[in-house]
């Protein structure tokens, strides 16, 4: 685009911090960034628009409105060491509000809204009446770690002895591994991560009921695909860590079921949205069998994948299956998991089928037998092709 048709118009919003470091960790800051309706181009032009907040580490920008005309786009750049970053996020015509935007860890985000035609040129019918545009009324500085209450978090049983994904590439573990997704639910109150997985061949994915609770939760959700370090060594232990090159992520699934004694979600993704050669897992319809060896695939904390396949020097395996607490008769291991880590499956090292649903702590920690859920999942009529063993 030619410097004649391009008009470069920068706001800077710096908004400091007028509430406590608490609230700000999960109330939205407000923000008035955008252009209304009335402000729309006519012409060709790129609109610069910088959101600043010396304060924090990491920005989840709020869009209550968005509205662009075909071809236009939105896009949401990170700077870093005052170095504009690549790309981040393209919001586009088919793009909804409300959302939060894809997690960006710096304290200052480029949003740049490319205009190719303008409301004045051969843009859609009647455009010139219809409202384009978009809003953002907030933004939040922080994410909790797991979406469980503290009581009941996930436990290191001893010293963390999961590793990253990549310490098992070409096994039948690390195989499996890859149909486990990085979740970030984002909720009125907060935004916290949890972990899910790819559940049969229909694009369904199943996690906790406390962490994706009903539709609204659903939709509200980042489901991001392969958040693994390219190496053992690689050093993923940070909130989004160790993100796909390019960031494979999808924002919002269809919520189907949920249940709180199960404590299960199970969710549908579009198909068209999951990478290929990702796989899916399925769950065993014998259960675990105890003594067991099992391995727990995860995203402890927020971070970049790991795998829990060791309690110590010993294997992990299944100590229990009428584990109280939590639940009733639950699987037991001593495998290590952290918040951000429910959701997990519990695969079996014999056959890598999920035997478990982990979702509670406590050394042993505890995950939901993978028998009962399909007897919920078949009475209720949602059982997912493919997804029985």
């Amino acid at each position: 685009m030619s410097s004649a048709c391009t008009f470069l118009l920068t706001f800077l919003v710096s908004v400091l911090c007028g509430l406590t470091c608490g609230q700000l960790a999960q109330n939205l800051t407000p923000l008035d960034i955008g252009v209304r309706c009335a402000q729309y181009p006519r012409t060709p032009t790129v609109l610069t628009f910088v959101v600043d907040q010396p304060d924090a580490n990491l920005l989840l920008l709020h869009f209550d409105f968005v509205k662009l005309m075909p071809q236009d786009t939105l896009t949401l750049r990170a700077v870093v060491n005052h170095t504009v970053g690549a790309v981040i996020d393209t919001l586009t015509s088919a793009t909804t509000a409300p959302f939060y935007s894809v997690p960006m860890y710096t304290l200052l985000v480029v949003l740049e809204l490319h205009v190719v035609m303008g409301l004045g040129r051969s843009g859609p019918a009647n455009a010139t009446t219809r409202c384009f545009g978009f809003h953002v009324d907030g933004v939040r500085t922080s994410a909790i770690d797991g979406n469980k209450a503290a009581s009941a978090d996930e436990s290191i049983c001893g010293t963390d002895d999961s590793k990253n994904a990549q310490c098992f590439v070409n096994s039948a573990m690390y195989t499996a591994s890859k149909a486990v997704v990085r979740l970030l639910t984002n909720r009125v109150g907060g935004s916290a991560f949890c972990t899910g997985w790819l559940l049969g061949c229909e694009g369904h994915l199943l996690t906790n009921e406390h962490c994706i609770q009903d539709a609204t939760d659903a939709g509200n959700t980042l489901i991001e695909f392969m958040a693994e370090g390219v190496s053992c060594g690689t050093n993923c232990d940070s909130q989004m860590a160790c993100a796909a090159t390019p960031r494979l992520y999808t924002r919002g699934a269809t919520f189907i079921a949920a249940s709180t004694e199960l404590d299960y979600s199970i969710v549908k993704l579009d198909p068209a949205m999951i990478p290929e050669g990702l796989g899916f897992l399925r769950l065993r319809l014998a259960g675990p069998a105890l003594n067991e060896k099992v391995y727990i695939p995860q995203h402890p904390l927020g971070w970049g994948k790991h795998v829990a396949v060791m309690a110590g020097l010993a294997p992990g395996m299944i100590t229990t299956v009428t584990l109280a607490g939590c639940a009733v008769d639950q699987a037991g291991y001593m495998l290590d998991t952290q918040p951000g880590s429910s959701g997990s499956p519990v695969l079996s090292v014999r056959d890598n089928n999920v035997v478990a649903l982990h979702h509670c702590g406590g050394c042993p920690n505890a995950g939901i037998q993978s028998q009962k859920l399909i007897q919920d999942f078949a009475k209720r009529g949602i059982l997912p092709q493919c997804s029985v063993a």
